[in-house]
């Protein structure tokens, strides 16, 4: 495989993720688009492949934006402890 065919299936993979992943976040991926090391070696070295990810996606504009998260439920507020009177 070609460094722009690699580069473009990461772009993708990326853009489904939301997010470049690190090192450690890409090799536990289970649903990762090629092995670690084919990535890697097509580029010498990872940081040099987020270089290029980003460089690419600046030039084409493409932006990843994070998955949206469901809504959070607003937590209740703690109930009021009622006061204990000391007596005299």
């Amino acid at each position: 495989m070609n460094k722009p065919a690699i580069l473009k299936q990461l772009i993708e993979y990326f853009q489904k993720k939301g997010k470049v992943l690190s090192i450690d976040e890409y090799k536990a991926a289970t649903d990762a688009p090629m092995r670690f090391m084919a990535a890697k070696r097509a580029f010498g070295s990872w940081a040099r492949m987020t270089q290029m990810v980003e460089h690419k996606m600046r030039m084409d504009n493409i932006s990843i934006e994070a998955p949206k998260a469901a809504p959070k439920a607003k937590a209740k507020p703690a109930p009021k402890k009622a006061e204990v009177k000391k007596g005299k």
